[in-house]
């Protein structure tokens, strides 16, 4: 019997894209949301926003408050630290947007720029 050739194993990601994503949410659209609003905001499931949001309250990135108004509401505030994180990415996403461009010649960054248009648009 032949033996598959062993696939050395990933290094764990810190984080999800899931939560990302809410990080992300969260910095760019709304400071405080409820569960139920991201999960709508973001097509996501109840179960796997709630998963997401444990996560990222153990590891700092958000909070939960008790709304005072309505105590049946919890919202979901971004801390400090989950403001930096998603700054950090988003700055190395540039960071490596742009090392990739510059593989380009002029006329393939035009050609690029219109793709992207096309497929935005």
């Amino acid at each position: 019997m032949a033996r598959c050739p062993k696939i050395p194993m990933q290094e764990p990601q810190e984080f999800t894209r899931g939560e990302i994503g809410i990080l992300v949410y969260l910095h760019f659209n709304s400071d405080s949301v409820t569960s139920g609003d991201l999960s709508e905001s973001l097509s996501v499931s109840t179960g796997r926003v709630a998963t997401a949001l444990k996560g990222l309250e153990k590891k700092g990135f958000i909070i939960r408050r008790t709304d005072p108004s309505d105590k049946r509401r919890v919202n979901v505030l971004i801390t400090e630290a989950g403001r930096k994180l998603v700054l950090d990415k988003h700055k190395h996403g540039i960071e490596r947007m742009t090392k990739a461009l510059q593989k380009l010649d002029e006329e393939e960054v035009i050609e690029f720029v219109r793709l992207v248009k096309k497929v935005i648009s």
